[in-house]
């Protein structure tokens, strides 16, 4: 299977919601029809982009590739050059709301951190930080009261073109072209992140790089070199016998945890479709595949042999806890930035030993195609201003908070004050202390952010194990061919359907079902909402040509 990385459709068209991760999502966007060709993929190709200018002003010690491998770094960068000239702001206020995954930290008068970051922005900072769990809710009703905040972090939802267009301001006059020159930081934001900013044939956000990457295959090495089994298993036959000596009920160890994960993890190793498959113009999406009648398949005999946990198939399990615990030894496809999470979550146990199992194809001898994540996390877009001069404030706030990696700002914005919120090692990595670790959790990295570099302070090894992983698994992978493209049933139907279908799913592969019923969850799910999306999606990617 030939690689795709970034090069599709001429950086296309629009709108694109959160793409499918793996195959277990979808693509979001909205349009009742209302706004004609307003928000086609015809005027979206239309749209000028913002130029790429590369930041300079620090060398990693492993370089980014064109397959879309981040760049590495084994230590904090010595030098530490601003990426600014002077504050944003000259005591404005300024308000923001974003997800948070932490507890909610002090303001600013009880907060170090953040009033030094006010200080050094020249503004006062006013955040709504809203739980993870809840942000759906919150986002609804924050838009439905009108009471919008400057930098909003969005949430793709039904009439999303026309909600874009009515109460957020289009950028291009700001950002497109060279235009963008002018907030060097969001320059340095690689072009093919900003195809999701793309509604209505205009600019109407930020967004927030995620590497193509997309998700890691975690293991916890220790336990596999205790059970002796190699990190590597080349087929399926040889990672069922893997599972298999992980696996010891007794000591409450399982080799999987949730089930979406090996079925992220199965669906490459079975050759099924990044989401959708794309030949000539034609759409299929990976439940319509013999692949992934295998990959189900495979999931009911690991189900059968034992080697998944009990909790496999609930929402509620909590994986990472099962795999800081020894009670998981393979979180098959989690989010690369869980790395980080993970070393910092077990800095207290000295057996602990993190790894990366890469996916081979399922009868063995070659690498699986890997399948590429989407290139952001979400966009944030900024509402009407009546006054011009505050917009390009909030710009440049944006462009500070974007400051790359290396950077004296980049440094402040995560790692806070030294002495107060970290200390420095010998080798010149910032270390988070208890205060830091509470105080600098804001959410200021869903408003803007850098481009994602490769760095894990105090453990050299770990951006050559991660940058030499990401070389492996990205030197044959494919993109979701949707990405850049929204559809209504999806935004409006999908959410639904496929939890309906999925659960159904469940009970196959738990043998509460037969292998048969496959085939008529798959009609139902085209019925209720496949058949939908690969239309509207197919006549987006008619109208520029098809894919290129």
């Amino acid at each position: 299977m030939s690689a795709k990385t970034f090069d599709r459709r001429s950086l296309l068209a629009g709108a694109s919601g959160a793409a499918m991760l793996l195959g277990t999502g979808t693509l979001a966007g909205c349009s009742t029809g209302s706004t004609g060709q307003q928000n086609s993929a015809e005027t979206n190709t239309k749209a000028v982009l913002p130029t790429y200018v590369a930041y300079t002003g620090v060398t990693p010690d492993l370089p980014a590739t064109d397959k879309g491998v981040d760049p590495a770094f084994r230590n904090f960068p010595k030098d530490r050059p601003k990426a600014t000239d002077g504050k944003p702001g000259n005591g404005e206020t300024l308000t923001g709301m974003g997800n948070i995954y932490y507890a909610v930290p002090p303001g600013p008068d009880r907060n170090s951190y953040w009033a030094g970051l006010n200080e050094r922005m020249g503004i006062d900072l006013k955040l709504q930080m809203v739980g993870n769990a809840d942000y759906t809710q919150k986002f609804a009703t924050t838009i439905a009261g009108n009471d919008l905040p400057d930098m909003l972090q969005m949430q793709v939802v039904a009439n999303y073109p026309q909600l874009l267009e009515k109460r957020f301001t289009r950028l291009d006059e700001h950002l497109a072209g060279d235009a963008i020159k002018e907030y060097p930081n969001l320059a340095n934001v690689p072009t093919r992140h900003w195809k999701p900013t793309i509604y209505n044939g205009a600019i109407y956000g930020v967004p927030i790089p995620r590497g193509a990457v997309g998700a890691y295959s975690f293991i916890r090495q220790d336990l596999f070199e205790a059970a002796g089994v190699s990190p590597e298993p080349k087929s399926f036959a040889e990672l069922s016998e893997t599972a298999k000596a992980l696996t010891d009920p007794k000591k409450r160890r399982w080799a999987f945890g949730m089930w979406g994960q090996v079925r992220g993890y199965m669906l490459m190793m079975n050759g099924a479709p990044n989401g959708w498959r794309e030949e000539g113009g034609k759409l299929t999406h990976q439940f319509e595949t013999e692949e992934y009648k295998q990959t189900i398949a495979d999931l009911a005999e690991l189900w059968a042999a034992g080697v998944m946990h009990p909790e496999a198939f609930s929402d509620q399990m909590p994986f990472k806890n099962y795999f800081n615990a020894g009670t998981v030894a393979i979180n098959a496809t989690d989010g690369y930035p869980g790395w980080t999470q993970y070393i910092l979550d077990n800095a207290s146990n000295p057996t602990f030993k993190l790894g990366l199992m890469p996916v081979y194809s399922r009868e063995g001898g070659e690498l699986a195609a890997w399948f590429q994540g989407n290139g952001h996390f979400s966009i944030t877009a900024l509402k009407k201003q009546e006054d011009p001069e505050k917009l390009k404030l909030i710009l440049r706030v944006l462009n500070w908070l974007a400051a790359p990696f290396g950077t004296e700002e980049y440094l402040y914005r995560l790692y806070g004050e030294e002495g107060v919120d970290h200390t420095v090692n010998a080798d010149g990595d910032p270390v988070l202390t208890k205060t830091g670790t509470a105080n600098t959790v804001l959410p200021i990295r869903y408003l803007a952010d850098a481009p994602v570099s490769i760095y894990m302070p105090g453990r050299p090894e770990d951006a050559d194990t991660q940058h030499a992983y990401q070389e492996k698994v990205l030197a044959n992978s494919i993109a979701n061919p949707t990405v850049g493209l929204y559809s209504n049933t999806s935004a409006t139907k999908n959410s639904v359907v496929d939890k309906a279908f999925n659960d159904n799913v469940k009970e196959v592969i738990q043998g509460r079902k037969p292998m048969s019923t496959l085939d008529e969850l798959i009609k139902k799910w085209r019925t209720d909402a496949g058949d939908g999306m690969r239309q509207e999606y197919q006549d987006q990617l008619q109208e520029v040509g098809g894919a290129r």
